[in-house]
Order: structure tokens, then C-alpha cells, then sequence
């Protein structure tokens, strides 16, 4: 099976995720960042169908993607470290004031329209 060679993409493993919903079953996908170049191991027929994934892959769409998705696990790892304030039992001061902070990290994708204009909620004291 021959194997394509392409710049390299950023998100290789979003890439392998693309191509399979793409309908394209590669049977490898091998990047080396220092040769920033990328090999996609598939049936020659299914080379056109490839490059148009791997040429949208970083496109706008793509990279408003990743942002969000890092987004989403800086809100994460803020809503993780303050769990304990929504255990039952937990003595938490100012629980209003947390439970305010929680729904406002929650809420952040609906809450911005663009990545940029993000401001975290300040947690309680």
C-alpha cells in the first residue's frame, strides 16, 4: 500500500479521527515534527480524498476547534480544583460565592462568542 507524504498537521491524532469519519480507514499515520512532514499510509485511490482532509485539517475551522478544546480543559481543571466545595458535609465559607463561580466556569463556551474574549470568573475567597 503506498505511503503519502504531507507538510505536517498539527493535532495528528484529530487528523487520524478526521480521516475516519471522512470514510478513509488509513492504515498508518506517522508524523516527525523535526522533519515536519507527515505520512498517511492508504490505497492509492483514496489519495485525492486524503490531501482535501489533510488540507482543511488546519485550516479556520481547525484551529477554532483546538482553542476551544483547550478552553474547555482550563475550565475543567478549574471546576476539578475546587470540587470539594460541592461535596456534601463539605464546611465551605461564602457557598453562594462558589456555587456562583462554578456555574460561571460551566458556562463559558455560551457565555463567549470568540476565545479572545474570555474572562475568567475570579474564585471566592
Amino acid at each position: 500500500m503506498p505511503r503519502f507524504e504531507y507538510e505536517l498537521v498539527h493535532h495528528q491524532a484529530t487528523l487520524h479521527d478526521e480521516l475516519i469519519a471522512d470514510g478513509i480507514t488509513p492504515t498508518a499515520v506517522e508524523g516527525r515534527q523535526d522533519l515536519n512532514k507527515v505520512w498517511i499510509t492508504v490505497a492509492a485511490e483514496l489519495e485525492p480524498q486524503v490531501s482535501t482532509v489533510v488540507n482543511g485539517h488546519d485550516g479556520e475551522a481547525a484551529i477554532l476547534t483546538a482553542a476551544w478544546h483547550s478552553v474547555r480543559l482550563e475550565r475543567n481543571a478549574r471546576l476539578l480544583a475546587c470540587d470539594w466545595t460541592d461535596l456534601p458535609n463539605s464546611p465551605v465559607p461564602n457557598a453562594n460565592a462558589w456555587e456562583d463561580y462554578r456555574t460561571a466556569l460551566r458556562d463559558i463556551p455560551q457565555t463567549f462568542a470568540t476565545v479572545d474574549e474570555i474572562v475568567w470568573p475570579t474564585k471566592p475567597a
